[in-house]
């Protein structure tokens, strides 16, 4: 959707040689001067507006192949644009990490722990000092007593703040060794020598001035390191405390319980997401099922009630007559069920219309007694008049 990624070099235009001749510039007729968009373009009529996210598509049609986006800027938006660093990325980089160019480390390597050396190039010229420490990486070793800076120690709760006063490192092409025996600067190189009394051959160095062999001290692997008060003592940590007969077998039966509990807890997830599922589905079937065979029965019985018989097969007619006959009782039974509900309905219709006209007579009967009550007061108030 948006433009694909370019070197940083193709965003910008190219920068056109000025070559006029006679003071007219050559591509003037060659590219008249023609109204913006009328050579080259998409015509219409009406006015879109292209910020409008329907429009999207055609904004990105529209866009120059080597327009910047958003994401050529700021790839932190974009994780599968793989970019180089840029010139001055690299240039701190390798400023700053020197030693991580290839064969960065002087070989043959012949500063050791030590050694006496005498810086002979920069700050501190002809001071001399042992070797402590060598920073072999970085083509670096520390001197006794040579380079020392103060070093700020920041105050805590318990102390104030401290400044001390520590060795710090020097390269190692500002100093040069002191022959033990003529006490002068000398040159070392590295040859092999046998061993009288192993025989082997052994690397030493030798002083090219006097021819002075200086051995090569071992690696030192009794060096104890960290807080006596807070470690574990050396003597506690290198005894062995693991008994392999009586840890093994409980060892085993936990990784044995570890990965069978792991394994049931998988199934029992496993079931309890698919089982509702397959229950569901189990359903539906059955249901999709009933709703085929009782649709195809219906159709059946339809077409075997309706058309003549007489057309199909014999064995056909034998297959099928059970199920005409249980079809036609079902019709008849179902026919008899619709005859007494609509008998029952008529009455119950009729019941209605009796209770309504014994209403009627009631009223009529009482009306009929009203009137002979009031024939008879009639009566007896003209008998009255009579006798008076």
């Amino acid at each position: 959707m948006y433009a694909r990624f370019r070197t940083r070099s193709k965003f910008y235009k190219r920068p056109e040689r000025t070559l006029r001749a006679y003071n007219v510039n050559p591509n003037m007729l060659r590219r008249p001067k023609v109204k913006p968009g009328l050579l080259s373009g998409i015509y219409s009529d009406e006015t879109v507006d292209l910020r409008d996210r329907e429009r999207l598509e055609l904004l990105e049609s529209l866009r120059h192949p080597r327009e910047r986006d958003f994401y050529q800027d700021h790839t932190y938006h974009n994780q599968w644009i793989r970019r180089d660093l840029e010139k001055h990325q690299k240039v701190e980089l390798a400023a700053r990490y020197r030693f991580f160019a290839p064969d960065y480390v002087i070989t043959p390597w012949v500063w050791y722990p030590g050694d006496v050396v005498e810086v002979v190039t920069g700050e501190g010229v002809g001071q001399r000092g042992t070797i402590i420490a060598v920073v072999k990486y970085k083509n670096e070793i520390v001197v006794q007593n040579v380079n020392v800076q103060d070093v700020v120690i920041p105050a805590s709760e318990t102390r104030p703040e401290q400044v001390v006063q520590r060795e710090h490192p020097i390269h190692v092409n500002r100093v040069r060794h002191v022959d033990p025996s003529t006490n002068t600067l000398c040159q070392l190189e590295l040859v092999k020598v046998r061993n009288k009394e192993t025989g082997e051959l052994e690397e030493k160095r030798i002083s090219l001035e006097s021819g002075v062999l200086l051995p090569i001290p071992p690696l030192e692997n009794n060096v104890e390191v960290g807080d006596p008060l807070k470690d574990t003592p050396i003597q506690d940590a290198d005894e062995s405390t693991y008994d392999a007969e009586a840890e093994m077998a409980l060892l085993v039966e936990k990784r044995l319980h570890a990965m069978e509990n792991y394994f049931v807890k998988s199934l029992q997830k496993s079931y309890a997401f698919h089982e509702p599922l397959r229950v569901r589905n189990a359903e539906d079937m059955r249901a999709f099922q009933v709703d085929v065979v009782e649709a195809a029965s219906a159709a059946l019985a339809e077409k075997l009630v309706a058309d003549d018989s007489s057309s199909l097969p014999a064995w056909w007619k034998e297959a099928v007559a059970p199920h005409v006959e249980e079809v036609e009782e079902e019709l008849r039974a179902t026919a008899e069920r619709e005859a007494a509900a609509a008998a029952a309905a008529a009455a119950e219709v009729e019941t209605e219309a009796g209770y309504g006209v014994d209403t009627n007579d009631d009223s009529d009967s009482d009306s009929d007694d009203d009137e002979g009550e009031g024939e008879e007061e009639g009566e007896e108030i003209s008998r009255t008049h009579e006798g008076k």
